[in-house]
């Protein structure tokens, strides 16, 4: 009986464990009135609600841990709540009234105000959904004209701003994803990247015939992704996942940052989303197009020096918390295999590699390093709250044609 009792404890304790229960209510910040109509959603997933008439939600999230509570309305300023275990209950969201001003007196106080997506969409699409043109091709955005684009034409940098949240269609995934746009800045003369958002996702509607190619896309889409890393560093079972962790020092060609630096200078100068592709409409001389041409087909790096790492030195499991502790010194390389069973799992019939074949496709390549001294705490799920890690390279340049929600779990058995 004992026996019996403890087995029943754990089982409980165990389900109880794999999920939480936020409860709240949504006030407005000066008059402390209740909030009615409040979008409610847990960051990157498809898990959100309404507040009710008295302001108040409950939400069931089938995951524990840390993770980001977001309310939003159009009508008031975006808040984002870092809930933690223990502290899910009675949670207290006061809004303050969106000040339409504010953007309007940013960008009217320059002389370059420009609503124009048909100038910058192009530009700004591919920055927003990733460096791959066919994942790309899948993705519409189904509200451009919530979009206002500023351009500086000195500092070069290019910022926009949403009116409203983006309404973004990824034909790939199978999502609709509501993106609320914090910020967003691109600088043509150093090709540097900033924005941050928050999203929340919603299952589109899709035909019977079509949901088991979604499926297969979601696992490629997941397969090497950042959230796919950092769940198996928390498991423990980078190899088998086909990962490999590298330090990493190299030797980078400074001809071809050079003349990357000069291109994008020229870019910004001209501030035209078309030549952001195309050498020969920026410089007039054939000569300096050709040199400049087979300059950017050299690669990046010229030599480079790999020593291989074990995992298990750089993540600690803290018992307490239930997260995994990561940290690194200089710059890590991560490099992915795609395991041929997984690669199969997600292709078509047509596509897939006879058994026995080899899988000829290049590893994948990550790097990352810490702006800040520090480490990033892993939960279950591949999220962490800390932002000192910076990453470049596959998992960067995927974005959000390829993202997936928080709470998405691989169809292995596809």
């Amino acid at each position: 009986m004992k026996k019996y009792l403890l087995f029943l404890f754990l089982l409980v304790a165990a389900t109880a464990h794999g999920q939480m229960v936020i409860k709240g209510q949504v006030i407005d910040e000066k008059s402390k009135g209740p909030l009615p109509g409040i979008s409610i959603y847990i960051n990157n997933s498809t898990i959100g609600t309404i507040t009710d008439a008295e302001g108040k939600f409950s939400l069931t999230v089938p995951f524990s841990g840390k993770m980001e509570l977001v309310a939003s309305h159009v009508a008031y300023q975006k808040k984002t709540v870092l809930i933690e275990p223990g502290k899910n209950d009675g949670v207290l969201i006061p809004l303050k009234p969106e000040d339409k001003t504010l953007n309007e007196v940013v960008v009217k106080s320059t002389r370059n105000k420009d609503d124009n997506f048909k100038k910058w969409g192009s530009l700004f699409t591919q920055i927003l959904l990733g460096n791959d043109g066919h994942l790309r091709a899948y993705c519409k955005i189904k509200n451009p004209e919530v979009l206002v684009f500023y351009y500086d034409k000195e500092s070069t940098n290019l910022r926009v701003f949403a009116k409203s949240a983006l309404l973004i269609e990824n034909g790939f995934t199978g999502y609709l994803i509501k993106l609320d746009l914090e910020d967003f800045n691109y600088t043509f003369n150093n090709d540097i990247i900033s924005f941050r958002y928050s999203s929340f996702f919603e299952d589109m509607k899709l035909g019977k015939a079509d949901l088991a190619q979604i499926k297969r896309n979601r696992n490629y889409a997941y397969y090497g992704s950042k959230m796919h890393f950092m769940r198996s560093v928390y498991d423990n079972n980078l190899t088998m996942e086909g990962f490999a962790l590298y330090a990493y020092k190299a030797i980078k060609n400074k001809e071809r940052a050079r003349v990357a630096g000069i291109i994008q200078q020229k870019i910004g100068d001209g501030a035209k989303a078309d030549s952001y592709y195309y050498i020969n409409n920026l410089f007039k001389s054939k000569d300096t197009v050709e040199y400049y041409k087979q300059i950017m087909r050299q690669d990046e790096v010229l030599a480079y020096d790999t020593t291989y790492l074990s995992a298990r030195r750089l993540a600690t499991l803290n018992r307490a918390l239930g997260t995994v502790a990561f940290n690194f010194k200089d710059t890590l390389l991560v490099t992915y295999k795609i395991p041929l069973a997984n690669y199969n799992s997600y292709m078509t019939d047509k596509s897939k590699v006879p058994p026995g074949e080899k899988l000829k496709i290049k590893d994948k390549l990550t790097f990352m390093y810490f702006i800040e001294n520090g480490s990033i705490n892993i939960e279950k799920n591949g999220y962490y709250p800390e932002t000192n890690l910076f990453i470049y390279g596959d998992m960067a340049d995927r974005r959000i044609s390829q993202l997936l929600p928080w709470d998405f779990e691989p169809d292995k058995g596809s």
